[in-house]
């Protein structure tokens, strides 16, 4: 009877010890998400802002990484899905 119990307290340790894993894992990949999408943004950012002032051309290039920055990001949120699954 004694190792019984042992063997059902044992099984709870390790459910909980699953489902406290899950949490941390599921705030580890939110926080890798976010910022695979928002350093992408902000690395396109950059580089528009600066080839802008290299050539004094405004809003050309800001514009275009802009655009290629949200593309990377998206790109990059779907391939870590996709890894996921």
């Amino acid at each position: 009877m004694n190792k019984k119990l042992n063997d059902q307290i044992e099984k709870k340790l390790k459910d909980l010890k699953i489902k406290e894993n899950f949490k941390q894992s599921g705030y580890n990949l939110g926080l890798k998400l976010s910022m695979d999408l928002v350093s992408a943004i902000i690395a396109g950012i950059l580089i528009g802002l600066g080839l802008d002032n290299f050539f004094s051309t405004k809003p050309i290039f800001f514009l275009i990484f802009l655009l290629l920055g949200i593309i990377a990001g998206f790109y990059n949120l779907y391939k870590s899905i996709k890894k996921m699954n």
